[in-house]
């Protein structure tokens, strides 16, 4: 399979949750990170994640990541291959104890998620690609009012069964680190500025009298 087609998969499984952001109209979160196999004892994948959130606790999460070496030898096989070990996901998350992902109230507040993938390899100098799915649980610490650090833990399934079905795989761990840019869309954009307007049209506001305000004068009564 060539490099042109793992990657429009990948772009393609990245991209299935922002097809609501029309009806989150939030938060937009970019987020560089990096993740490590432990069990695979691999090199490094450096990523980019994008999660579309509101205030409610849930978000939608699309993410790709491509390791940072080539484990092969290429001479074996082609001197001008490279074959990196690659993923990607789309995650459902759900804040607990705090707030997470929307909104300029964030807070430290762990969350869950779960999720579909692809993920790519070499094998005899072949790509494979193979679907699964993932489960975790993470933690989100604000470190100013746009930007977010987080640390989480996934379990990758290669089978689509449950980690406590008969002769189901052991899953995979792997941990991810990286950092949470917010972007401010739809209706939360334009919050500060409809409250001023609000603000400044509160009905039943009096002026004083002696405000500089020109007061009509009526017929037959005394101007102020």
């Amino acid at each position: 399979m060539s490099r042109t087609t793992t990657l429009r998969a990948a772009l393609a499984i990245a991209a299935i949750p922002f097809c609501t952001l029309t009806a989150q109209q939030s938060d937009l979160a970019i987020s560089p990170f990096v993740s490590f196999l432990p069990s695979a004892g691999a090199s490094p994948l450096a990523g980019l994640a994008l999660t579309i959130a509101g205030n409610s606790g849930l978000g939608l999460r699309g993410s790709a990541h491509l390791s940072l070496q080539d484990p092969n030898d290429n001479t074996q096989f082609d001197s001008f291959a490279t074959y990196r070990p690659w993923g990607a996901d789309a995650d459902l998350l759900l804040s607990i104890g705090g707030r997470a992902f929307g909104g300029n109230n964030r807070t430290f507040a762990p969350f869950v998620f779960a999720g579909i993938g692809t993920s790519g390899s070499d094998s005899t100098g072949r790509t494979v690609m193979k679907s699964n799915w993932s489960y975790g649980a993470g933690v989100s610490i604000p470190l100013g009012t746009a930007l977010d650090v987080f640390a989480e833990s996934r379990w990758r399934m290669s089978e689509y069964v449950l980690p406590t079905a008969q002769l189901a795989p052991m899953p995979t761990t792997e941990l991810r680190f990286g950092l949470s840019f917010h972007v401010p869309t739809g209706s939360n954009a334009g919050y500060g500025r409809s409250r001023d307007r609000r603000a400044a049209t509160v009905p039943g506001t009096v002026l004083p009298r002696n405000a500089g305000f020109a007061w009509p004068c009526m017929h037959g009564s005394a101007c102020p």
